[in-house]
């Protein structure tokens, strides 16, 4: 087949792909560009920072020589501040040292140009070269203006400056400081430093060629400026002013530069990036049009067929490719959903034909039963089949630990690697789930192969039990069941199989059982296991040490006998009915029999392996054990109190009822007869004499049949004295006894 429609979309798009790698690519530099004018500031502000520091630094460095002036000791030779506690012209000598003191300072730092003193007490100006009153000096002016300031000590701006009248002026920044000596007399040191120097600074520096740096003063006049050529052609990057004199530091690039040349060429490749991209959507246009014609012809095809098979049209509002899709869809989905149908009748219709010929509800003839097989994959009929089943181990827990979508799962992955290690074993097989834990495996053999089936069918189960344990989080109990030769006796394989499944109650699970060793071992009767359990239960309840012997012995005979699990069932249940009967209400509370016994109940519906059922129970035995054991040892004290309250009952009338008597009466301390009566019955002794004494009382006080007084009535009571009793019987009753019985 040609590919004419393949090659005509390549070569048809391909002008706008190059357009638009163009246009990217203009996009990409102008971003490069911008990134790199971000850069640049970076670095200008870097540069700026270095001449801030280039500039300054110098000028800190005599400033802070000045003030170490200030603060030397004077106890030295010489002091050049003793110039301000003078008066009139100094000497010789003095200026002399003044003069050698200035050059040292000058020579320590090359930017200085001149230093001089002026003393406020007569205006006398002390300099290197010269000494002269204030009005002689030429930087008069300078000084007064200080003067008016009242000395505020900076750095100032650019200003010219002349030692002499006739010597040349030149650009100079000043520091003044002023001064007070110890009689509070004032003066001014004033420092001039180069601005040539400054500019040397910037100089070494700065490739001037390509970058400017310009310092302005506070007053906004420059200090140092760039070349006049370049004054108004010129790009600022960044601007910086200082916290220690004010002035402002500005650098860029020469607008000459390549740098800027290159930035300007920017604008115009945005430009004609933009052209790019309106000729690149014209094609596209152009070219979609083109190549448009095939698909309307397929549109046009598809609707003619619509409308002939009365099917939906497009519609003038509808998406052709939707429209297309919708069509395919619908032909792929009618396609799968018939495969589909067809798929689960086949699986279904399988899977129905192996449960009902294994549960054995439905009889099929050899003949049926071989083209069935056929039908499903299975050629040739069999000569000799065993069932086997394979059953999940302690599925209930399983199932709490893991999603159905996870058992899932693991179901094909287990019948996956059965159907292998069926081919690696040579043999053939038919295997279903029977249900969610329980897989059915037919294996079958033709006549050549017999001999060794059984053989085969142990070494298959084997490898599957090693398998298992290896790689899934579970473990599985396989079940055999004898061979069979027809259809028909199928399911007498499958019923062993399950019953052998079932043994592993007594035999354990993550095993193989085979249907002959489900034959029951030795003969038994019913009503010994019966007895064993009356017997177990009545040590329990009289807490024998040897009730735990019994249980274990008990466990031993289900499994020498080997029940089956309905029997251990039954057995148990029996076991958990006469337990909690006979713990019941004199040993044991109701709620806890109760609870114990719920407990006790899910515990012998959910087992699988009776290991884990003798377990489970045992512990509940131990904590019923312990709770019998507590309560046992509060017994003899509750038994105490309930024969002190029986005392106190017999002897009411008794006066010499108290606490005393009672401690005679039972050999305990006094104080142990309250506190053990008040814990039993939660009632102080004497409050309970008194209200069974008021009790008694009530009763004489209305009993028609006797006329005793009431003092006699108080005698009988324990109350020799008739105040105490009318005193107590009022506190009790709320009226005397006189009153009461007339009130009864």
């Amino acid at each position: 087949m040609k590919k004419n429609w393949y090659y005509r979309l390549l070569f048809s798009y391909m002008p706008v792909f190059f357009l638009m790698i163009s246009f990217l690519f203009f996009i990409f530099f102008q971003i490069l560009t911008d990134r790199a004018q971000k850069d640049t500031a970076y670095i200008y502000a870097g540069i700026n920072n270095q001449m801030l520091q280039s500039v300054e630094q110098p000028l800190q460095t005599i400033d802070h020589m000045m003030v170490t002036i200030q603060t030397r000791n004077k106890s030295s030779e010489f002091n050049l501040l003793d110039y301000f506690d003078q008066e009139g012209q100094p000497s010789v000598y003095f200026t002399y040292l003044m003069s050698k003191e200035f050059n040292n300072m000058k020579q320590l730092n090359q930017s200085i140009h001149s230093i001089y003193l002026v003393r406020e007490r007569d205006g006398y100006v002390l300099s290197s070269n010269t000494v002269s009153p204030l009005e002689q000096f030429p930087d008069r002016d300078f000084i007064k203006e200080l003067q008016k300031d009242g000395y505020s000590y900076h750095w100032t701006n650019e200003r010219p400056f002349k030692e002499f009248h006739a010597s040349r002026e030149e650009s100079v920044v000043s520091l003044a400081r002023k001064y007070l000596t110890s009689r509070g007399e004032s003066g001014l040191i004033v420092v001039n430093v180069r601005v040539s120097a400054l500019k040397d600074f910037v100089a070494q520096r700065t490739d001037q060629t390509s970058s400017y740096v310009t310092i302005t003063g506070k007053d906004g006049k420059s200090i140092l400026a760039a070349d006049a050529g370049a004054a108004g052609n010129k790009t600022a990057f960044s601007n910086l002013v200082s916290d220690y004199t004010g002035w402002s530091y500005e650098s860029g690039l020469q607008k000459e530069s390549r740098f800027t040349i290159v930035q300007t060429f920017s604008d115009v490749w945005i430009v004609l990036a933009l052209i790019i991209a309106v000729l690149g959507l014209l094609a596209i246009v152009y070219m979609t049009n083109r190549n448009y014609k095939p698909l309307r012809a397929l549109i046009t095809k598809l609707d003619n067929l619509s409308q002939s098979s009365g099917g939906e049209q497009s519609g003038e509002d509808r998406n052709e490719f939707h429209y297309i899709e919708s069509t395919v869809d619908s032909l792929v989905q009618r396609f799968n959903l018939f495969k589909s149908q067809s798929d689960l009748n086949i699986g279904y219709r399988k899977k129905s034909i192996f449960l009902e010929v294994m549960s054995g509800s439905r009889s099929l003839a050899s003949e049926e039963w071989s083209t069935e097989m056929e039908r499903h994959g299975f050629i040739g009929g069999f000569q000799k089949a065993v069932v086997i089943v394979i059953s999940v181990d302690k599925y209930s827990d399983v199932l709490s630990r893991y999603k159905e979508q996870d058992m899932i799962l693991f179901r094909f992955i287990i019948q996956n690697m059965y159907v292998e290690l069926v081919q690696k074993c040579g043999l053939r097989s038919w295997s279903e789930w029977m249900n969610d834990k329980e897989m059915c495996g037919f294996i079958y053999v033709q006549e050549e192969n017999q001999a060794m089936l059984m053989d085969n069918i142990l070494k298959l189960s084997d490898n599957a039990l090693q398998w298992i344990r290896a790689n899934l989080p579970f473990t599985v109990t396989v079940g055999i069941g004898q061979s069979t030769d027809t259809v028909s006796t199928l399911k007498v394989s499958y019923k062993a199989a399950i019953e052998a499944v079932n043994y592993r109650v007594v035999l354990g699970n993550n095993r193989m059982i085979g249907y002959w060793e489900t034959e029951t071992g030795t003969s038994f009767e019913m009503y010994d296991h019966l007895e064993r359990i009356r017997s177990l239960v009545y040590s329990f309840r009289l807490m024998d040490p040897e009730w735990r012997g019994k249980y274990t012995a008990l466990y031993e005979q289900f499994k020498l006998n080997k029940l089956k699990r309905d029997d251990i069932v039954n057995l148990l249940n029996y076991f958990a009915y006469y337990l909690f009967e006979q713990m019941h209400g004199i040993i044991l509370n109701d709620e806890m029999i109760e609870t114990n016994r719920e407990i006790m109940k899910d515990i012998i519906d959910q087992f699988e392996a009776l290991e884990d059922v003798q377990e489970e129970m045992l512990g509940i035995m131990e904590k019923l054990e312990y709770a019998v054991a507590e309560k046992a040892d509060r017994g003899e004290a509750s038994e105490i109190a309930v024969l002190m309250k029986q005392y106190i009952n017999d002897n009411v009338h008794n006066p010499d009822l108290s606490l005393v008597h009672l401690s005679q009466q039972f050999d305990i301390p006094s104080k142990n007869v309250s506190a053990l009566f008040k814990e039993q019955f939660n009632i102080k002794f004497i409050d309970y004499l008194i209200n069974r004494r008021v009790e008694l009382a009530k009763q004489l006080l209305t009993d028609k049949d006797t006329e005793l007084s009431i003092q006699e009535i108080g005698k009988r009571v324990g109350y020799l004295n008739p105040i105490s009793f009318n005193r107590v019987f009022k506190r009790i009753a709320g009226v005397t006894p006189g009153d009461y019985r007339k009130e009864k």
